[in-house]
């Protein structure tokens, strides 16, 4: 059974309160081809500029990602 690794980036410290604003994933297996990237635009006002710049993105950017569903969905298939 293979495993699956999962990165993160956020705009602050605690979900809920603040914004998972991209992930990558990657099946863990020889190949190592079947990844997964996607960029979510915030699902609240607040964040935090020092964690945000961690991810080289500015707020901006992150506003015009795309709709977290529509990014979730597409990682589930």
């Amino acid at each position: 059974m293979p495993y699956i690794m999962v990165d993160v980036e956020a705009d602050g410290p605690i979900p809920g309160d603040y914004s998972m604003i991209c992930f990558g994933a990657i099946v863990v297996e020889p190949a190592l081809n079947r990844t997964f990237y996607g960029q979510l635009r915030p699902i609240s006002d607040a964040y935090r500029p020092d964690a945000l710049a961690v991810s080289g993105f500015t707020r901006e950017q992150c506003l015009a990602f795309d709709e977290p569903q529509a990014v979730m969905a597409a990682f589930e298939r």
